[in-house]
């Protein structure tokens, strides 16, 4: 049994078809957690190359559709919350808490502003509730021609002058929920971001206070001169811009951008049919350990087969070139039971892209692949077409001639 997973560990430390292919190949897949983590950690320096090669490979993904829809996404959601009950959130943990608010616990006070009202009198309301806490100064959004980065300095510029510790929040939702339209406006609400009670008109909460005091609550009407609120929600914008999105045509420049960023590992053509046995064994550095300090390997030169036989035919093609997709396509038909047929291409160019790796696919009815340069070294594949088989000590690569083909296949006719 460890041998085994010393022999499957020695696979994916070259680069093996099973370590890249999934179940749609037919390929048995191991699970990790399954192995001997000595023989895992000592197996390491042996698969850093390798490893390294695969990663930067699958890194080099275009992927930068991706991070747009996810900033979509994200701003949908939150979108979607304002339409919601602002419940308290599952914790990860199971039961439900609340969100820790940027005011603190216990009840709030929130002063509505927008710039309408001046920087003079966003100065005064920054003086007047420096120190107290559980107060928060709230916009609604950021003036239409701003850009959030200079919205941010000029409040800061405020808070510089005034050196005041009153915490400016930039919250929509509290507008929305809250139903406020203009200001100066103050609200006491709730933990769980119930109204207790709100008034229009003034930034002072001592009429409020007193009123609640009372055991007034909710709507406590206008009681002083408003102003309009000249930024535009900003989940409104966002729901806005998000519509905007072309989607399709993002999707499609990503997928144009995919060949360029994709280039496999282009090889010469085979001028002459050649097959050539290749040593599968490798060298073990230092003894294989296991768990209880004894020897499962000991150091020096180790051939994977004679624990483990390789099941896989390798076949590479260029698939630009008509007759070797016509040859992956007789090789994966005659690989028989025992073997799983995994058909590679040397290359993709951007200019036929996804047209000419669709068509590849529909005549092989097969996955393609794009070899891999660490695959191609590990196997010497030196010249495409290739195909590469195992007996039980050596690997085997066979290099076909297109006139060796088409000489074959003549024959078959």
């Amino acid at each position: 049994m460890v041998k085994n997973q010393l022999a499957i560990c020695i696979g994916l430390a070259f680069g093996c078809t099973m370590a890249i292919a999934g179940d749609d190949l037919g390929i048995r897949k191991h699970d990790v957690n399954d192995f001997n983590s000595v023989l895992l950690g000592q197996v390491k320096e042996i698969s850093r190359n390798a490893k390294a090669a695969r990663e930067e490979m699958i890194g080099s993904a275009d992927m930068s559709w991706v991070s747009e829809m996810a900033d979509k996404v994200i701003a949908q959601a939150n979108a979607d919350e304002a339409q919601l009950d602002r419940s308290p959130p599952v914790s990860a943990d199971g039961p439900e808490r609340e969100k820790k608010h940027p005011l603190g616990e216990g009840n709030r006070t929130l002063i509505f502003v927008s710039w309408s009202m001046g920087s003079t009198a966003i100065k005064d309301i920054l003086l007047s509730f420096d120190g107290m806490p559980g107060v928060g100064i709230v916009f609604r959004g950021i003036p239409d021609g701003m850009s959030m980065g200079d919205a941010v300095t000029k409040m800061h510029l405020l808070t510089q002058e005034t050196q005041s510790t009153v915490t400016v929040l930039l919250d929509p939702l509290a507008f929305q929920r809250h139903d406020v339209s203009a200001v100066p406006t103050v609200a006491i609400e709730s933990p769980n971001d119930a109204l207790i009670a709100k008034a229009v008109g003034s930034s002072s909460v001592t009429y409020i206070e007193a009123a609640v005091n009372d055991g007034k609550r909710g709507d406590l009407g206008t009681i002083g001169s408003t102003q309009e609120i000249i930024e535009p929600d900003l989940m409104e914008v966002a729901k806005q811009r998000i519509a905007e999105l072309d989607t399709d045509a993002m999707k499609k420049r990503a997928i144009a951008r995919f060949w360029d960023n994709h280039k496999g590992h282009p090889l010469p053509p085979v001028t002459e049919s050649a097959t050539r046995l290749l040593d599968a064994s490798v060298i073990v550095p230092d003894d294989i350990l296991d768990s209880q300090g004894r020897v499962v390997q000991k150091a020096g030169r180790i051939n994977p087969l004679d624990m483990m036989p390789f099941d896989q035919k390798l076949v590479v093609i260029d698939p630009t070139q008509p007759w070797q997709v016509a040859l992956a396509k007789r090789e994966y038909a005659d690989h028989g039971e025992n073997l799983t047929v995994t058909v590679m291409a040397t290359q993709i160019p951007t200019s036929s892209g996804w047209d000419l790796f669709n068509s590849v696919q529909d005549s092989l009815d097969a996955p393609l692949y794009l070899l891999p340069p660490d695959m191609a070294e590990r196997f010497q594949i030196l010249r495409a077409p290739s195909v590469v088989t195992a007996d039980t000590k050596n690997f085997i690569v066979r290099e076909v001639a297109q006139s060796a083909f088409e000489e074959a296949n003549h024959e078959h006719q």
